[in-house]
């Protein structure tokens, strides 16, 4: 693989910067996570468990993302993988996908049983870890609003931002499942009632579940190949009337989250600029690699 090819895999140096803000973040959410769920279990607040596992679904998605970006970085050149390692993230995603969605649904049998058979529930326990992971959240959504860096680098680094943009969502949902859970312990608390700390773990089981069964879809359907061509293959084809060519073959898919390859094959007269036809193929279509048979 030659050296061009290597580099367009490698993480840009401007956007180290903003992978270290997203490792912090990581670190940040996962401890909280593990005190909220532990905490959950010890006081009986399914609300304060649900909000630990909900965080737990965005520090995973965070932790995917470094992982994938360090093991591309490690195996840009790598001839092992036919075009990049840019699909190990997206089966850690489907995986966890999974995972998450079996996770939901324990939570919503276990908050049922708590809403017919009650338990009595710590609340001031619970309150204190709850504020404690509002404020993790908020610091967290602080750290990530900060002015992203790469804004002006090539393509890779573009995407890079829109991941960190994607964690800074993911923290801000965060904090308002921590919300929701402090209303629910102050109002059991206030009137002695534990219906509301389950009812709030089920919302944010279904929250859980919305979003995992939204990451299984995406992420199965580009390890299956699936992508819908039909605005690129326009693209090609007006490409190809203007020079006056017959596509016979096209084929275009995600070869990651953000980039795309396409196998292309046309009949040609006499005098076909070949070189101009392929980088105004890769442009229409923003492919990061394309093969053309010219016939």
């Amino acid at each position: 693989m030659n050296q061009r090819l290597c580099d367009q895999y490698r993480i840009p140096e401007g956007n180290h910067r903003n992978m270290r803000k997203t490792s912090v973040v990581v670190v940040l959410t996962l401890g909280t996570m593990v005190a909220e769920i532990v905490f959950g279990l010890i006081t009986g607040s399914m609300s304060l468990l649900a909000d630990g596992i909900h965080m737990g679904t965005h520090t995973f998605a965070l932790l995917i993302t470094l992982i994938a970006y360090v093991v591309a970085e490690r195996n840009a050149g790598n001839q092992n993988f036919a075009f990049s390692s840019g699909k190990v993230g997206i089966l850690g995603g489907y995986t966890n996908a999974i995972i998450l969605g079996i996770t939901a649904l324990f939570m919503v049998v276990e908050a049922a049983e708590r809403l017919i058979n009650p338990k009595e529930i710590s609340f001031n326990q619970a309150l204190v870890i709850a504020l404690i992971g509002l404020v993790v959240n908020l610091f967290s959504a602080f750290l990530l609003s900060a002015p992203h860096q790469g804004q002006g680098h090539e393509h890779q680094g573009h995407h890079h931002d829109h991941n960190l943009r994607a964690a800074y969502l993911h923290v801000i949902t965060d904090a308002m499942t921590s919300v929701l859970a402090i209303i629910a312990l102050l109002s059991g608390k206030i009137f002695s009632q534990t219906w509301p700390d389950a009812v709030v773990a089920i919302l944010g089981a279904l929250v859980i579940l919305k979003w995992a069964y939204g990451l299984l879809v995406s992420s199965g359907k580009l390890l299956v190949d699936y992508y819908p061509v039909r605005e690129d293959r326009a693209s090609i084809m007006e490409l190809a009337s203007s020079y006056d060519i017959t596509v016979q073959d096209l084929h275009i898919w995600k070869t990651s989250e953000n980039d795309k390859a396409m196998v292309l094959k046309v009949r040609s007269e006499k005098g076909f600029d070949r070189n101009s036809f392929y980088n105004q193929a890769l442009a229409a279509c923003d492919c990061q690699h394309l093969t053309l048979e010219v016939e």
